[in-house]
């Protein structure tokens, strides 16, 4: 978080530094020691860094990662009523009315299940589908520009068999704006889904998508003016990302899941569909004797496992574990006191919990997915509780014991004597 504020203050600086240079000339050429070659001389550099930057390619991609389907839609019908943007004008894929009509259709089946209540929790369910097709249709338009300008099409990176191009490149960028910015507007969605106001995810929805095509028409005639407004956004965005994150994966498995779930086991036609089943594989192989996992949040942030993070509830045989998932590293395993865990398990309006009765008590909230499970984790849970610890050996009393029975064979005896 510290480091994403400090490259938007960054940003905010070489802006101003840029607009102080070239907003007026004759006042710096007639200031000092800065004469006019030196202020042609930092105009060509300001120039050509404006020019390296991929204005045209990355100043769309604020309305394609609010609105996916319907970003692109407004994009291809700007390009087909004919616009000054070289982008658009340029681009075969957008300029071309069967890929309008195309994601106009997809972002009216998208978006009107959000504004009917039977069908709300499906749509936001199928919400990474919709972003990860936008992502790769916007990296195929990306690539469809460079194939158009085979000169920009420059490898940057090479590590043996691996090259970047530029347009490759180029795709990264736009995949990883349009994730972070996506799902920051997923975790805002989510919350006007529980919200009580019964219009508020409708009244969201319009304004998600006027802004979309605000920022689209604007990027039509000002492209600068959009990759500004995009930054802006994207750097909001990447400050309270982990944090939207771990939330949204709670609001998922409180909401989302339990829905999916039962529309997944109807599909299949039993009730033998296990979601937990790749975990139970995967932490297997840390965990001896693994037997039951369950995917659960910590409402209290717990040494290295933060507020409301993606965690699981193991048992096995050496007893419950904690583990915490790793994406690029190994899993966090923390092993927990049997003492600390309660017998019951309180049922809330929308989830199930389990109490950490430790200095601060702390509850491990799951969702109700595991509903048909309930009596399965009771049961593992009034055995966790019943083991004891194994007690010390007293190795001290035996040596006691040794010593005097020594000294009591190295003693004479009294009774000889009298």
């Amino acid at each position: 978080m510290k480091k994403s504020a400090f490259l938007l203050i960054a940003v905010c600086f070489l802006l101003i530094v840029n607009g102080s240079v070239t907003v007026n000339p004759v006042a710096a050429a007639d200031s000092g020691d800065y004469s006019q070659v030196d202020l042609e001389r930092d105009q060509e550099r300001a120039s050509g860094l404006v020019e390296k930057l991929p204005i045209q390619e990355l100043g769309p991609l604020a309305p394609v990662a609010m609105s996916p389907f319907f970003g692109l839609a407004c994009l291809s019908g700007t390009a087909v009523l004919g616009s000054n943007n070289e982008f658009l004008d340029n681009n075969e894929v957008l300029d071309n009315w069967l890929v309008f009509l195309l994601f106009s259709g997809l972002a009216v089946v998208t978006s009107v299940p959000r504004l009917v209540s039977t069908s709300k929790i499906f749509a936001e369910s199928m919400d990474r589908v919709e972003t990860y097709a936008g992502i790769i249709s916007y990296g195929v338009i990306l690539m469809a520009a460079q194939g158009a300008a085979p000169e920009a099409d420059q490898v940057v990176y090479n590590a043996g068999f691996i090259s970047i191009t530029y347009s490759g490149l180029l795709a990264i960028a736009a995949a990883v704006n349009i994730f972070v910015i996506s799902t920051v507007r997923l975790f805002f969605e989510l919350l006007t889904l529980i919200s009580p106001i019964p219009t508020l995810d409708a009244m969201f929805e319009c304004a998600n998508k006027t802004v979309a095509g605000i920022i689209a028409c604007v990027y039509a005639f000002d492209p600068w003016l959009a990759f500004v407004l995009n930054l802006i956004l994207f750097l909001i965005c990447l400050v309270i990302f982990k944090w939207a994150n771990r939330r949204i994966n709670y609001l998922k498995a409180v909401l989302l899941e339990p829905c999916t779930l039962k529309i997944i086991r109807g599909m299949i036609g039993g009730s033998k569909y296990d979601p937990d089943r790749s975990a139970l594989r995967k932490y297997a192989r840390c965990i001896s004797g693994l037997q039951l996992v369950v995917k659960c949040f910590p409402m209290r942030k717990m040494g290295q496992f933060k507020v409301k993070q993606k965690c699981y509830l193991t048992f096995g045989a050496d007893g419950v574990s904690l583990i915490r998932p790793g994406l690029f590293k190994p899993p966090l395993i923390e092993k927990l006191d049997p003492s600390t865990l309660t017998k019951d398990i309180d049922e809330g309006l929308l989830a199930y919990s389990v109490t950490l009765e430790v200095e601060k008590p702390i509850e491990l909230v799951f969702g109700r997915v595991y509903t048909k499970k309930l009596d399965e984790i009771k049961e593992k849970l009034i055995l966790a509780t019943a083991q004891k610890p194994a007690e010390p050996e007293p190795e001290i009393k035996e040596e006691t014991t040794e010593s005097t029975e020594d000294t009591e064979t190295e003693m004479p005896p009294e009774s000889s004597e009298e």
